[in-house]
């Protein structure tokens, strides 16, 4: 399960890298109504790179301190679990 959030958190960095990458982050200001620089913005690329961000910034820190917490939780419950040494016969 800790594996499951770390890797969400992850590829939301991923997408946003990606994003970053391919030069959507011009596109944003079509959000505000204002065209961007090299002209002919796309609010749907925006949009994509603005959800990217938040994703990044908002989300992906949220589901890496989970599946941290999430391991040590699972480390402790297993060290409990785990016997101690040899088991001495009663009597």
């Amino acid at each position: 399960m800790s594996r499951d959030l770390a890797l969400g958190a992850a590829l939301l960095v991923v997408a946003f890298a990606a994003c970053h990458l391919l030069g959507l982050r011009e596109h944003v200001s079509v959000l505000s109504g204002t065209p961007p620089p090299a002209g002919g913005g796309d609010a749907s690329l925006g949009a994509a790179y603005a959800l990217a961000w938040f994703g990044a910034v908002v989300f992906a820190p949220i589901l890496a301190i989970a599946a941290g917490m999430l391991a040590a939780v699972d480390r402790l419950r297993a060290r409990r679990s785990a016997p101690s040494g040899p088991a001495r016969p009663p009597g």
